[in-house]
């Protein structure tokens, strides 16, 4: 059975995409077959895909159509990542219904959260019959730890928080060319990839 990560948040902007790119990749590159999944109607991910170099060491990239099924395109792979709609709508509920493990981007500030009340109560319906989560801190300034106030809110949702990435040019620089932080010379954003990898391995063991 393939292993199927959402990266989901319905507001924009959030890092999910950096996230899912990188998973994605980081899991091809560990030796596992992986695909990324783009349920995103922006196809964001698409759009990175496309800039990619000839020969990319990437996983394939697909694109679910708004009116498409989703469960068909989390088949074919041992780890299957999934960017999910920036925005709530039915493409959300599809989508943590084939996932094994939700992941929550959250930046520094808690706006991320303040207008997602609604997907929060749609994340315990599903966290209620079974569904893993866990928040992911996104673009977090690496002088910094997450304010109080959003550390208190997140432990409110019975949820993990993991480290994440934190705010580096080279991400951002990276997907703009079609490439991932694994292969610049930043050697901090590359460890923080692989070490997300592994905290996804711990909660799911």
């Amino acid at each position: 059975m393939p292993l199927t990560l959402a990266c989901v948040n319905p507001k924009g902007g959030s890092g999910k995409t950096t996230i899912a790119v990188h998973l994605g990749v980081v899991a091809h590159r560990s030796g596992y077959s992986a695909k990324i999944v783009d349920a995103d109607p922006q196809g964001s991910v698409v759009d990175w895909s496309r800039r990619t170099p000839e020969g990319y060491d990437g996983p394939p990239v697909e694109h679910v159509g708004k009116e498409e099924p989703l469960t068909p395109h989390v088949e074919g792979a041992e780890v299957v990542v999934v960017d999910s709609p920036a925005r709530l709508d039915e493409r959300t509920g599809a989508v943590l219904s084939v996932a094994d493990l939700a992941l929550i981007p959250v930046r520094p500030s808690g706006l991320d959260l303040w207008g997602t009340a609604e997907f929060l109560d749609v994340l315990a319906e599903h966290t209620g019959a079974g569904l893993q989560a866990a928040f992911i801190a996104s673009q977090r300034d690496v002088r910094t730890s997450l304010s109080e106030e959003l550390e208190e809110v997140l432990a409110g949702q019975g949820l993990p928080l993991l480290d994440g990435f934190t705010f580096r040019v080279a991400y951002a620089r990276s997907l703009s060319e079609g490439r991932t932080v694994l292969d610049g010379s930043d050697g901090t954003a590359r460890e923080e990839v692989h070490q997300l990898l592994r905290d996804v391995g711990e909660l799911l063991s």
